[in-house]
């Protein structure tokens, strides 16, 4: 099974997929992943299976999902976190699924039609969605900014290793129409990481995604902490 670091490296946005049912112990899996992100991310995240009408007709800003038949919905209260929530920990089920051998998709249009399968509690609300199954390809590499263009360290500072390799691995989220509008910034301690989020659709949600790459990329020796 691939290391998370090399699954950040190979996964793609599908969004064309077969009619091959995902197989119970993979299933099974996800269910486990879904359960720890739920109560780390205080999240309600369902996993939706098997249902051939779940996207049937569903256009967002990317096109048409076809043949998608899986889902985890993202559901989340209205505290004023919500947004970075549901990236983060959404990203790191999305994640598993891809090490687990599944194609992806990051749905930020929930669609009326789509809320028929969620279960909501009291003040929650269905937020994203990730489908998921066994695509007709695996998708394809977008075009990504620089490095330099979101990445701040001080003057005369050499950049620390962990550093540059979370902000490359931090390029390789997916965000909304690939805007990749967030910056990551090494305070003059050479410790702690600032980020800021830009202006446009889902960009709070996009910066949860790309924290969640960010701590990949730098590994679990990096020692670094968020401002």
């Amino acid at each position: 099974m691939m290391e998370l670091s090399e699954v950040i490296r190979v996964r793609h946005a599908v969004r064309r997929y077969t009619d091959k049912p995902i197989p119970q112990d993979i299933a099974v899996e996800l269910q486990n992943t879904i359960d720890q992100y739920n109560r780390e991310g205080n999240l309600s995240m369902q996993l939706k299976l098997n249902d051939p009408a779940a996207f049937e007709g569903f256009l967002t800003d990317y096109g048409i999902y076809k043949g998608a038949r899986n889902l985890v919905a993202i559901v989340s209260d209205r505290t004023s976190d919500w947004e970075e929530r549901c990236g983060y920990y959404g990203a790191h089920v999305l994640l598993r699924a891809t090490q687990l051998g599944l194609d992806t998709g990051w749905v930020r249009q929930f669609g009326r039609h789509l809320r028929r399968h969620v279960a909501l509690e009291q003040g929650e609300r269905p937020r994203f969605a990730i489908v998921m199954g066994y695509g007709v390809s695996h998708g394809h590499q977008h075009k990504s900014k620089r490095y330099d263009q979101v990445a701040r360290v001080p003057d005369g500072m050499a950049t620390p290793t962990w550093f540059r390799a979370g902000v490359e691995a931090a390029l390789l989220a997916p965000t909304s129409l690939n805007q990749q509008k967030f910056t990551f910034a090494l305070r003059s301690e050479g410790r702690t990481v600032e980020t800021k989020e830009g202006f446009g659709p889902c960009t709070r949600t996009d910066l949860g995604i790309a924290k969640c790459h960010f701590e990949i990329g730098a590994g679990p020796d990096a020692g670094f902490v968020w401002a």
